[in-house]
Order: C-alpha cells, then sequence, then structure tokens
C-alpha cells in the first residue's frame, strides 16, 4: 500500500452526506493528541515522584505505539478514500482492505497491552495471596485472548490474500466481533471489580475508598465505547458500500482506544489525591501493613516515604538507648538487705 503525500494531513473536502473522509480525519487527529498528552502526563508525573519506570510502563508504551500505528493507518484510510462514496476502483478497493486489516491487528494489541499494563500495576501492589493469583489468571486470560483474537484476524479471509474482506471468501467476521467484545467488556468489568475488592483491605474513610475507586471506575466509560463500535460494525456487510459505511466504527473505534489509555492513566495523576492517607491493609504482610491510598494510585510520594525513613531511624535510636540503658544500668551502692 503506498502512502500518498497527504496522507497525514488534514484534507479541506468538506464534509457532505457522501464523503466522510475529512470527519475521519479530524476525529483521528483530535483523539490522538488527546491520548498521547495523557500518556505524556502520566509518565512525568510518575517520573517525577519515583524517579524510575516499571514494566506496566513499558506494556501502557507499547499500547501507544500501537495506538499511533493505527491512528496513522486511518489517516491513510481516509487520504485513499475511506468514509467516500463513490466508484470504487480496484487499486482504492485493494488499499482500503489492507490498511483495514492492517488496523484490526493495532486495535487488538492497543487494549491487550492496555489492560495488561494495569494488571501489572495490580500485580505489584496487591498482598494477599488469593488476590495474587486472581490478577495472575486474569493477566494470562488476557495475554492468550488477545494472541488468539491475532490469529483470528490474521486469517479472516482465505489464503493467499487474507486481507480481502470485501470478498466473499471470509468467515462470518460479525460473529467474531460480537465475542471479541463481550470478552473484551467482561475483562473491564473484572479490572473495575478487582480495584474494588482491593479497596476493601483498606483501614480507611469511605471517602477515601471513593477515591480510590473513582480511579478505575471511568472504564465504564470503554465498555460503552467498545458496545457503541459493535453496534455499528455488526451490520456491514461486504454487499452494502463497507468502503463508506466503515467511517462510523472507524471513528468509535479510535474513541474506544482513546478512552481506554487516558484511563487506564487517570491512576497516576498524583495532584488528585494529594493529602490522601491510608491506614493499614487487613494481612499479615507486615512489609505493607502501612500501605497509602497513594501508593494503591501508582505511588508512594518521595516525601512521605524519607518522612517515614526518618521516623524509623529515630524510632531504633530511641530503642537502642532504652536498651543501652537497662543493659549498663547503675546499681545501688548499698544493699537493701543490710
Amino acid at each position: 500500500m503506498t502512502i500518498p503525500s497527504t496522507s497525514l494531513a488534514v484534507r479541506a473536502t468538506p464534509i457532505t452526506p457522501d464523503n466522510k473522509s475529512t470527519a475521519i480525519t479530524i476525529a483521528t487527529w483530535l483523539l490522538m493528541v488527546i491520548f498521547i498528552i495523557m500518556f505524556l502526563l502520566r509518565e512525568a508525573i510518575k517520573f517525577v515522584v519515583l524517579r524510575k519506570f516499571a514494566v506496566d510502563d513499558l506494556l501502557i508504551l507499547l499500547a501507544v505505539i500501537f495506538a499511533v500505528g493505527f491512528s496513522i493507518t486511518t489517516l491513510i484510510l481516509a487520504s485513499d478514500g475511506l468514509g467516500v462514496l463513490g466508484t470504487l476502483t480496484l487499486r482504492r478497493a485493494d488499499a482500503i482492505m489492507k490498511g483495514y486489516y492492517a488496523s484490526d491487528f493495532l486495535y487488538i494489541l492497543t487494549i491487550g497491552f492496555v489492560k495488561l499494563s494495569l494488571v501489572t500495576f495490580f500485580h505489584s501492589i496487591v498482598i494477599q495471596g488469593t488476590q495474587r493469583r486472581v490478577v495472575q489468571g486474569l493477566g494470562l486470560f488476557i495475554s492468550a485472548w488477545t494472541f488468539a483474537s491475532l490469529l483470528a484476524v490474521a486469517f479472516q479471509c482465505g489464503l493467499p490474500r487474507p486481507w480481502e474482506m470485501m470478498t466473499l471468501h471470509c468467515y462470518n467476521s460479525g460473529l467474531f466481533w460480537i465475542i471479541y467484545c463481550i470478552i473484551d467488556m467482561t475483562t473491564d468489568v473484572c479490572l473495575i471489580m478487582l480495584s474494588v475488592n482491593l479497596v476493601a483491605y483498606l483501614k480507611v474513610k469511605l471517602s477515601r475508598k471513593v477515591i480510590v475507586v473513582a480511579c478505575f471506575a471511568p472504564r465504564i466509560l470503554v465498555i460503552g465505547a467498545a458496545l457503541a463500535r459493535l453496534i455499528y460494525l455488526f451490520p456491514i456487510t461486504p454487499h452494502d458500500n463497507p468502503e463508506f459505511n466503515l467511517w462510523v466504527p472507524v471513528i468509535c473505534t479510535e474513541v474506544q482506544i482513546c478512552i481506554t489509555i487516558s484511563t487506564a492513566c487517570i491512576p497516576y495523576m498524583k495532584p488528585f489525591f494529594e493529602g490522601a492517607e491510608a491506614g493499614a491493609w487487613r494481612a499479615d504482610d507486615r512489609r505493607r501493613k502501612c500501605l497509602k491510598v497513594n501508593t494503591l494510585c501508582g505511588y508512594q510520594s518521595v516525601s512521605g516515604q524519607a518522612k517515614a525513613h526518618k521516623q524509623g531511624k529515630e524510632l531504633h535510636s530511641m530503642d537502642s538507648t532504652a536498651s543501652m540503658s537497662l543493659k549498663y544500668g547503675r546499681t545501688p551502692d548499698v544493699s537493701p538487705r543490710i
């Protein structure tokens, strides 16, 4: 697929009932800028506080890379005539089919890596063994389902041209996307419920628990975006001008990608949780008995860590002084028996 010189530029063609390519271009640029800004804010805030990056940062970075790839592919598709109702030439049809085929891979990879980033974050803060096993199981399921979905998309049409989705030698892709959407929404619900379950073990005020749950509650918007995408995508068939009718599902997909990345970055917005404190976890693990709500939402502040370290040194010094006093205390000069 060749990339025209105007592929990445906002075209001046007005939006008409028969031409929606400009709408695709504008929406793609806007949403791509939003999720990139959210990602950069997430990483900047986390680096300022922790001075380091973790595995979840790598996973969300991969998700953003795939999301940018999806956006660029969408811009190329718009320049090639996606969303334009007109004469469909062989060159135009082939370019649209190849681009849309590639976008399916990028979409699935983006969704999968965002969820794995959240699962990795949960795994780094869970305490109980049961919770840890649940998180591990969810991560394995998401990984396996993402891989299986990639295989399904790769062979959606007959070889040696599996990208020809406008032809009649493909399996029922509508059924696949129904199954994918159901599992996608189910895993998002699991992520939300997992955050609620983690909060249940915090000895804090109800208002603090609400703040923590509010970090992950916006994932509900991702579920709505996925459902909207399916509603518009399912009725489209090779007989129904897919090169034009796909403009709505493409924008819905871009919206879903933007929301899923943005909501995954919300828990790391420290100013929102400034001053929030938590008590002890109800668990036997003394290492994490005094975790703060800041930790659950991404990290603990450097000042809090320094303060805790200083208090620990003072307590240790006091204990040592008391021990020395007991060990080397003076005895009475005169026996009480005399």
